[in-house]
């Protein structure tokens, strides 16, 4: 729970001209928040809009203005509304008729993750991912190291992939703070297990 201010603004779609309205949720106080090892928190301190957005009127994807809506810097970067998984993965097909901007494809890519990871795996609704999912899944995580520098991400996304050798060869290379070491620790053991759901770090 926590206290929310919200603002309202309109999203006008660059296809047809349809205008939606749009909500802003600001949580001030947040309890029983967490974050999980794909970066997905929980009760954020500001939730803004993803920057693709879908046209319900036309059923077309288009982009909003980045300029200070989202990060420049993966690791400082504002926290955006989850969506679901089916509502997100109908604009891979447009994928190809963007100008990928790094900010966007950042945004669009943790979008495509956490929207995964909520339906397969932290609300479980016994429904497995199909093998289109899991070459989805994979394809989204390996474009995603690409992000970072942190070779604990890197080894967890890799994890994460099924590629557990490969996330077992970047941790063994890590050189990580006391704080990381105790995340690397926990990727480590799961990969061991060939485990590549998300977990929640305490």
């Amino acid at each position: 729970m926590g206290l929310r201010l919200s603002t309202k603004d309109d999203l006008k779609c660059k296809h047809c001209g349809f205008v939606k309205e749009r909500l802003d949720l600001y949580c001030y106080f947040a309890w029983n928040g967490g974050q999980w090892s794909d970066r997905r928190e929980l009760a954020p301190n500001q939730a803004v809009p993803a920057l693709v957005q879908y046209c319900p009127n036309c059923h077309r994807f288009y982009y909003i203005d980045a300029e200070g809506v989202y990060m420049t810097d993966v690791n400082h970067y504002n926290w955006i509304e989850p969506v679901e998984y089916e509502a997100i993965l109908p604009s891979i097909r447009e994928y190809d008729h963007f100008d990928w901007d790094p900010v966007i494809e950042y945004n669009q890519r943790c979008l495509l993750l956490w929207a995964y990871n909520d339906k397969f795996y932290r609300n479980p609704s016994g429904e497995k991912p199909t093998e289109f999912d899991l070459r989805v899944a994979k394809w989204n995580l390996l474009n995603l190291t690409k992000f970072y520098e942190d070779p604990v991400m890197i080894a967890e996304l890799l994890r994460e992939a099924g590629m557990f050798e490969e996330c077992l060869e970047v941790a063994s290379k890590a050189e990580v703070s006391e704080e990381q070491n105790s995340i690397l620790n926990k990727i480590i053991r799961l990969a061991q297990e060939q485990d590549n759901r998300p977990f929640m770090i305490e």
